[in-house]
């Protein structure tokens, strides 16, 4: 709830900034933060100090919450890559900084990395619990 009423005070704040007849919208710090140059420059500047911000966005139901909790513990402490829900709200910052990381880290750690870290993780979690 604070990070949708902090997205919407930026939203209201940057457009009344950017109305404004003597300033320009490159001027604006609240104005680039919210735009999808701001959301790939962002996570361009994460990647680079390995921050691996995979989020997904919308509702999810998990059929195994304790397993996906377990993958995303395993994923983040074996290859740096934080890949929990961020919820529903979604706007064009979020997407073009979703659509960056994940392109960087695909490239960085390859095309199957979601899928080789949650079978390698699905094993430990079989095998911890037998």
């Amino acid at each position: 709830m604070k990070k949708f009423i902090y997205i919407s005070f930026l939203l209201i704040f940057g457009e009344a900034f950017s109305q404004n007849e003597n300033s320009n919208k490159s001027d604006s710090i609240v104005w680039r933060k919210v735009t999808c140059e701001g959301g790939t420059e962002q996570a361009k500047i994460d990647f680079k100090n390995g921050i691996f911000n995979c989020f997904s966005y919308g509702l999810i139901f998990e059929k195994n919450p304790e397993l996906r909790a377990y993958i995303r513990n395993y994923t983040k402490n074996k290859y740096g890559i934080d890949t929990k829900n961020a919820g529903c709200v979604i706007t064009e910052y979020s997407q073009c900084y979703s659509k960056t990381m994940n392109d960087l880290v695909l490239d960085k750690f390859g095309k199957d990395i979601f899928e080789k870290s949650s079978k390698e993780a699905e094993e430990l979690f079989k095998n911890e619990k037998q």
